[in-house]
């Protein structure tokens, strides 16, 4: 018996991992009084590839965001000094060794109220300003201090 439910229990977990972690695709709603994909006509005027190109040129696509790490172990904040871009999110990680190691974290920029980050967890911040963010961990300066510098 137990040989059966160790059989299920491993076949359930090659399942588990057969299946992809793709997200089911929903279809977004159209406001009403608008056309739908499907029901679009041609347009009327066609564009040149000259104007094409002119639109192409002008309209050049912002960066996806990108989320960056600041990791907080060994008594030091690596890197200290980290440049992003706009709209990108950073991440403060404590890989302290001690799981009863709490760090705070403060922004000398007042963008953020003191943050408690315990063992293995971690404190999110999204910058939509351009500029140099200093921070520094209470307790731990200068070396557990840097920057954010947003271009």
């Amino acid at each position: 018996m137990k040989i059966i439910i160790l059989f299920l229990i491993l076949a359930s977990i090659l399942f588990a991992g057969c299946v992809g972690d793709e997200e089911p695709v929903v279809p977004e709603a159209t406001p009403a009084g608008t056309a739908t994909e499907e029901a679009t006509e041609m347009p009327t005027e066609v564009e040149t590839p000259t104007e094409m190109a002119t639109e192409t040129e002008e309209a050049t696509p912002a960066p996806e965001p990108k989320t960056r790490t600041i990791r907080l172990e060994y008594f030091l904040s690596t890197p200290s000094e980290l440049t992003i871009n706009k709209g990108d999110t950073v991440q403060w990680m404590n890989f302290q060794t001690n799981p009863t190691r709490l760090f705070t974290l403060v922004s000398k920029d007042g963008l953020w109220e003191n943050k408690n980050i315990g063992y293995r967890l971690y404190f999110l911040y999204t910058f939509n300003e351009t500029g140099t963010y200093n921070y520094t961990v209470l307790g731990f300066d200068p070396r557990m201090s840097g920057s954010v510098i947003v271009k």
